[in-house]
């Protein structure tokens, strides 16, 4: 018989259950790659890290013991690199809780490297005014002391203010004054020498109420003298433990 010219149907073809399952690893793997840039990204360009939360997590308890054997070798080269990494941001004013952060992380397991970082967690997240700045900021402080030892408040007119800067003028000159005028005025001094925690320690003399009205700028120096601080041991501690290692 005669071929019949009919077209002949060809059967779809179906995809095997094993390419299924590559397409969707496949996709699974993209996604993946995609949510980790993303997390980077997020990672790179959010909020700062919360520091002092770090910090604590890292310090040993206090109620224990530091480790009594000397430093391995091994040891040396990651507490002189968190150390020479926090060191350019001392002396500066701004934050750096990222320099902190990592500095922590670096100095993990060190009890005594560890506990010299922990005071630097306020100024790590909040900067620390330099003394300089300090100083030149401290005139408008100091007047709003002199308004609270008179018994008014961050609100006061400007009368009251022109009546606290006249006190305290006065007081610069050599007037007889309040115990605070005079604690102020020393403390203008200190400043000006160089000197900040003797500055604080002349701070702690005034009364409570005038002592709370220097609130932030009062806060920053504590910052800048806790860095000034541990910027001296950290520097001993850099070379000790330098020493100790070297052949």
């Amino acid at each position: 018989m005669p071929m019949s010219d009919a077209t002949q149907e060809t059967p779809a073809t179906r995809v095997a259950p094993g390419d299924w399952t590559a397409l969707l690893t496949l996709c699974l793997a993209a996604l993946s790659g995609l949510f980790s840039v993303l997390a980077l990204v997020v990672a790179l360009h959010g909020a700062p890290p919360m520091v002092t939360t770090a910090a604590h997590a890292a310090a040993p308890p206090w109620g224990t013991e530091a480790r009594v054997e000397p430093p391995l070798a091994g040891d040396a080269p990651r507490l002189l690199v968190a150390i020479e990494l926090l060191m350019p941001h001392l002396p500066r004013g701004a934050p750096f809780p990222r320099a902190f952060a990592v500095a922590v992380a670096l100095a993990a397991g060190d009890a005594e490297a560890t506990r010299l970082l922990l005071p630097l967690a306020p100024a790590a997240a909040e900067g620390a005014p330099t003394l300089r700045r300090l100083a030149e900021e401290f005139d408008a402080a100091a007047d709003a002391a002199v308004l609270a030892e008179m018994g008014f408040g961050p609100d006061a007119g400007w009368l009251a203010r022109r009546v606290a800067a006249t006190m305290r003028l006065g007081a610069t000159v050599g007037a007889a004054g309040t115990p605070g005028l005079a604690a102020l005025r020393e403390t203008a001094a200190l400043l000006a020498a160089g000197d900040a925690p003797a500055a604080e320690a002349m701070l702690a003399t005034l009364a409570p109420g005038t002592g709370a009205a220097l609130g932030g700028w009062r806060a920053g120096l504590r910052r800048r003298i806790a860095l000034d601080h541990a910027q001296a041991r950290l520097s001993a501690l850099a070379l000790e433990r330098a020493q100790a290692v070297a052949p």
